[in-house]
């Protein structure tokens, strides 16, 4: 089945509307309205640590019989019954401060609700989307997808923290969760309205679940590049929530400071997405990721040069880390999903492209659980110095997270275009 130029761009219209209403809720883990929401009902802060791996671990155990399901059963049929399931989940996470003393476990019902839809939904996401996506545009569409979706989530954030600096009680960070649900109602239309071009194979000669995942497997180069993302994703992914730990907890910023320089990530972030699109498209997505390795490993490290900056230059130091965070996590996101979709099988697409989410996301929560085991058992100290300049046990994480990050420059070889040639994109070249 094809598309005609109408329904491909509606389709592709649908596809961004889907993902900015999705962004309505999952900003909120982002921009850090959600550690501050449990912060503010007494959630310590390895509890919340944990609580924000939910999503990405929820997704590490159940995306791969999720896909295998999406590819037999249909990609929007589990979708959607994902979507049905994030709806309760979000409206439970805002009503979950009502319950008193059972606040904290209500919430946390809701999260896990949260992210079972995440994975529903995830399983079949990439493998629908690609035979709508020309090959020789995702650079620009993912940064066109990406760059929408963060001006949405930044606008939220603003408000938010415009909000918060009015009334800081927790009957804004409810109505903040009351807006996620509504967004979740609304993106059940937007993904309805998206084609399935690949109808489901419900009989697939392939007897059983395992015998697929061996066969997805051995896919050339789908195996080493799911390596390389999760090594990235283990020693990078959790440096945003470390940044707002130590501003919280150790700089002691109010809410309203610690959401606005989430924004500056933010907006670096969609800095990193515009320029990484192009040279995606241009050059492939081999010099994104060289680039961006690099710097993140640098801005993890710079974090910590905070405390040679005196009282008045201390925000706007930190701001420059947000940025440059963003500009990397925002370049190589893109890179990421365009050689994602370079290296998709034609069989078994949900579960080819789960087991790469896979990767991804248990680097991710492998990320925020490793530096919550750490300081749940002690084994750093709570503070230490650098001759008469003190840090704290997260700038100790953080400094170990930026040495793996630069030794990890030498993985670089097993993505699938650092090796071969880019596949040409001239083709197309003005359809975005």
């Amino acid at each position: 089945m094809t598309l005609s130029p109408t329904e491909e761009k509606a389709a592709l219209r649908n596809i961004i509307l889907t993902q900015c209403l999705a962004i309505v809720a999952l900003g909120t883990i982002v921009n850090g309205t959600l550690l501050l929401y449990l912060t503010a009902i007494g959630a310590t802060a390895v509890h919340t640590m944990i609580y924000l791996a939910i999503i990405p671990l929820t997704n590490a155990i159940l995306l791969l019989p999720a896909a295998y399901l999406a590819d037999r059963y249909g990609k929007k049929r589990l979708g959607q019954i994902g979507l049905s399931i994030g709806i309760l989940g979000w409206s439970i996470i805002s009503i979950g401060a009502f319950f008193g003393s059972s606040s904290e476990s209500v919430i946390v019902i809701g999260i896990v609700l949260a992210a079972i839809c995440s994975s529903l939904m995830g399983a079949g996401w990439f493998s629908l989307l690609s035979p709508i996506i020309p090959a020789a545009i995702r650079g620009r569409f993912f940064s066109r997808l990406r760059l929408s979706f963060s001006t949405v989530s930044l606008t939220l954030s603003i408000t938010y923290a415009w909000l918060l600096s009015i009334h800081s009680g927790i009957i804004v960070y409810q109505g903040i969760f009351a807006l996620a649900a509504l967004a979740f109602m609304l993106r059940w239309f937007t993904y309805h309205r998206i084609p399935e071009l690949e109808p489901p194979n419900r009989k697939n000669t392939d007897p059983s679940f395992f015998t697929v995942i061996s066969k997805v497997f051995r896919v050339k180069n789908l195996a080493a590049f799911c390596s390389y993302i999760f090594l990235l994703g283990l020693f990078t992914a959790g440096a945003a929530a470390l940044f707002a730990m130590v501003e919280k907890r150790v700089l002691d910023f109010s809410a309203t400071r610690i959401i606005l320089l989430s924004n500056i990530t933010l907006i670096g972030s969609m800095l990193g997405m515009f320029v990484g699109g192009r040279i995606v498209d241009r050059h492939g997505p081999r010099l994104v990721f060289a680039a961006c390795h690099v710097m993140l490993a640098l801005t993890l490290m710079g974090f910590l040069l905070r405390i040679f900056f005196p009282p008045s230059m201390l925000v706007a130091h930190l701001c420059a880390m947000h940025f440059l965070l963003g500009s990397a996590l925002g370049a190589i996101g893109i890179a990421m999903t365009s050689e994602l979709l370079g290296i998709l099988p034609q069989e078994n697409k949900s579960v080819a492209s789960s087991m790469f989410i896979i990767f991804q996301t248990s680097g991710v929560a492998l990320s925020g659980l490793i530096p919550a085991w750490i300081l749940q058992v002690g084994i750093l100290r709570d503070n230490w110095q650098i001759g008469a300049r003190q840090l704290s046990s997260f700038d100790a994480i953080l400094l170990g997270y930026s040495i793996m990050t630069l030794i990890l420059v030498a993985t670089l070889g097993l993505i699938p275009s650092v090796l071969r040639k880019s596949e040409p994109a001239s083709l197309g070249i003005n359809r975005l």
